[in-house]
């Protein structure tokens, strides 16, 4: 391979034959239409002839477009092989699609298109170009059809050299004028579109010389065919054809169709019908989550990184609409693949599911012993014959469902592998997800705002509900922009016809009437029929399995659920167990994603400890969910003992640790109702120090206030607890300029310890 290296002032010489890979520089590549007579070739470059021809103008050009992208070297087809040594042009066409893919960008000059008119103003006038970009000659000839799919990058400039827009820009008007799926003008690997469809993307396609029709596909399936001038088309497509059939036998297609046919027409005869089994129709209430989409995309068809793939997430994030989102782009793009979806809910459906999917193969049962539908689809998408394939296992949350256990076999067990085969997983559970796809994990969170948005509006019957901004923004944020409560929070305004604000105010009115809304069902099409649609509801079933799993993430759960949802320090968390199966049930709480670690934290503050949040929604649902397995005043009133215990003192040295306890403290204060009044007056009593040293002085009476009530009608006047506390107080009122009322309480105080104290008491 040799290049055109381009100085600064945008001169142009031919490079000396590069031939190790790892001397190529970086380069652009020029794909054009030849005209005849009108092309600079290499003997016209060496001679320095080649000027006056129309054809200098396009590689001027590129050499411009190179420099203006920071690249210094780039390649042109009419002057970088020297077509009269036979021994370069054979290795050039055999190495053209590699030169066309490795190269940084691609410049297609399409010199019978006029560039849009600058001065439009109208988009009918900006876009009067595409009339002439679809009938281009440049989408009729043979080698720029390798041109089109192998560069990284393809630009299209007009005549004039204006750009035009790239490969991706304009992939639905090119794939309306070549027929070729979007998911190959995306990058996806060639591999994945049968033999046929690839031949079939050439038809109608013209070259110069007759055998070119054949040879310019050598790239499009990994060929390499010496080029022989005079063999005839048929000949050339026969060479080509037992070539496929050489590289192709490890694959589906029969390869059995004769050359003239294929040269003929390019319609393959036989070919494998893909079969669709898919539960639900495609969402047309679906938007965003295009980074999502992308990154499965390039991972699976693009990349082609892994064959399997985990899509883990909250209950309620949308882990299923995005896998039937990327079923069916898979199903509108990639014509030869066959789709299957498989719910792991439990193994009776996914037996049923099984069922459906041998019944739409039309797989018999044979043998004396008849294999169960499970076993059949195992057998039958392991085979070779069986063709391309996708297969989502959805809803694989439950663990031993899933792999099983000594007594009997999992899901997993009954999956199918072949290289043809991607298989995309849907859980709740991070432990799941990276035993299914190791590294091969989308870990899947809320919605954006502007997705949110979008889809708050596409769910509402009134449109102008959404017009209300700020209390549309509101409600989203108190749903945390989580798709399946946004959804249920659409069909309670559709239904009740009542607005966003007052929505809001239910939700904020009381937390039963908050657990009212997030447990209120409500139908959709695209979720299971009998699986709980409320957002509060679907994560009941998630409680269940860990407490089944892992009995101290359960206790651990129950004891969040009575504190602040936010900002969690380690150190507060209860010692329900050793230190290994603390830090277990941890990640079991976070591979569920109802448990998250604040990582942020610790970069700011090094010497800050682990924090953890949950969503405020699930929260609220271990609340309802521990009311129901448990005595909730019990697990509140240990968790108010607990954290009593581990609350400091007002010593200053301990004004980080209060700090980061006062919020669940206060939350155990406010919302448990507790029979233990000494507990509850102790907590608030180390409660108002600790905000009288902060500077929180009417918090601090408040609180020293409720803690001297019991004390008051529980204790002697002259109990050293209860002098204690009211002194606090009155220094309290006096810091909050209640000065009266902290005289009289000092004097009470006074009063009382000169009566009953000696004067040497440390309490006097």
């Amino acid at each position: 391979m040799r290049l055109l290296e381009v100085q600064p002032d945008g001169t142009f010489s031919l490079t000396k034959d590069l031939h190790k890979d790892n001397a190529i520089p970086a380069y652009a590549i020029l794909s054009h239409t030849w005209h005849d007579g009108q092309e600079v070739t290499f003997h016209d470059l060496n001679d320095k002839t080649g000027y006056p021809k129309a054809g200098y103008g396009k590689i001027r050009f590129c050499a411009q477009q190179a420099l203006r992208d920071g690249l210094h070297y780039i390649w042109v087809d009419t002057c970088c092989i020297n077509n009269a040594d036979i021994a370069e042009l054979q290795d050039a066409i055999n190495s053209m699609f590699r030169w066309y893919r490795d190269a940084v960008r691609c410049y297609v000059f399409l010199s019978d298109v006029q560039g849009p008119e600058e001065e439009s103003t109208t988009v009918a006038g900006a876009r009067a170009w595409e009339q002439a970009f679809r009938s281009s000659r440049w989408f009729t000839r043979g080698w720029t059809l390798q041109e089109l799919l192998a560069p990284r990058t393809v630009r299209f400039f007009s005549r004039d050299w204006k750009q035009l827009g790239d490969r991706h820009e304009l992939k639905d008007q090119i794939h309306e004028i070549t027929s070729i799926p979007v998911a190959a003008l995306g990058g996806a690997s060639l591999d994945h579109f049968s033999v046929e469809e690839r031949l079939s993307w050439s038809r109608g396609r013209r070259t110069t010389r007759k055998e070119d029709r054949a040879y310019s596909l050598l790239g499009l399936f990994s060929i390499f065919m010496p080029p022989n001038y005079g063999e005839g088309e048929d000949n050339a497509f026969r060479r080509l054809t037992k070539n496929i059939e050489k590289a192709s036998q490890d694959r589906s297609q029969d390869l059995t169709w004769s050359a003239t046919a294929v040269a003929s027409t390019l319609t393959p005869t036989s070919a494998t019908k893909a079969c669709y089994v898919l539960p639900f129709p495609k969402n047309r209430y679906f938007v965003g989550r295009n980074d999502e989409l992308e990154t499965i995309n390039q991972k699976l068809l693009v990349d082609r990184d892994c064959d399997r793939m985990s899509i883990v997430g909250l209950g309620g994030t949308g882990k299923t609409q995005l896998a039937l989102q990327f079923a069916y782009t898979v199903k509108d793009t990639l014509s030869g693949v066959s789709i299957f979806w498989i719910p792991a809910l439990s193994m009776a459906s996914f037996e049923q599911a099984c069922a459906g999917i041998a019944a739409a193969l039309h797989l018999g049962r044979t043998g004396a012993n008849e294999e169960d539908a499970k076993v059949l689809v195992r057998e039958h998408l392991s085979s070779d014959h069986a063709g391309r394939w996708l297969l989502i296992l959805d809803n694989a949350d439950d663990h031993d469902l899933v792999f099983g256990d000594e007594q009997r076999p999992g899901i997993l067990d009954y999956l199918p592998q072949s290289h043809k085969g991607l298989t995309l997983f849907t859980t709740r559970v991070q432990e799941v997800a990276v035993s299914l796809s190791r590294g091969d994990v989308l870990e899947l969170g809320p919605m954006s705002r502007e997705d949110a948005e979008a889809f708050l509006e596409k769910s509402l019957v009134k449109k102008s509900l959404v017009q209300e901004n700020d209390a549309a923004g509101q409600l989203l944020d108190e749903l945390a922009c989580l798709p399946l409560a946004i959804a249920q929070a659409a069909a309670y305004l559709n239904t009740n016809k009542i607005s966003i604000t007052k929505y809001i105010q239910l939700l904020e009115c009381t937390e039963q009437s908050l657990i009212g809304l997030m447990s209120k069902e409500f139908r959709d099409h695209t979720r299971y029929k009998g699986s709980a649609n409320a957002v509060a509801m679907t994560w009941v079933v998630s409680f269940s399995q860990i407490r089944e799993r892992d009995t101290v993430a359960a206790d651990l759960l129950a004891f969040l659920s009575c504190i602040e949802w936010r900002a969690i320090p380690r150190s507060l968390l209860p010692k329900l167990a050793s230190d290994e199966l603390i830090e277990e049930a941890i990640g079991t709480l976070c591979g569920y994603s109802f448990l998250a670690r604040r990582e942020d934290d610790m970069e700011i503050e090094k010497e800050r400890e682990e924090r953890y949040d949950m969503h405020r929604l699930v929260h609220l649902a271990a609340r309802v969910w521990t009311s129901k397995h448990d005595s909730i005043a019990q697990t509140a009133e240990k968790a108010l003992q607990h954290v009593t215990q581990c609350f400091p003192s007002d010593d200053y040295a301990n004004r980080t640790v209060w700090r980061a306890y006062m919020p669940h403290a206060l939350y155990l204060l406010k919302s448990v109702q507790t029979d233990n009044k000494e507990i509850r007056s102790k907590l608030s009593l180390l409660v108002g120090r600790c905000l009288r040293v902060d500077g929180r002085i009417k918090e601090a009476a408040a609180w020293l206030e409720d803690s001297r009530r019991w004390k008051t009608s529980e204790l002697q006047e002259n109990d050293t607890n209860r002098l204690l506390t009211e002194h606090i107080l009155a220094m309290a009122y006096q810091a909050d300029g209640r000065v009266k009322q902290a005289v009289t309480l000092l004097e009470h105080v006074v009063a009382v310890q000169e009566k009953v104290l000696v004067e040497d008491h440390p309490y006097r």
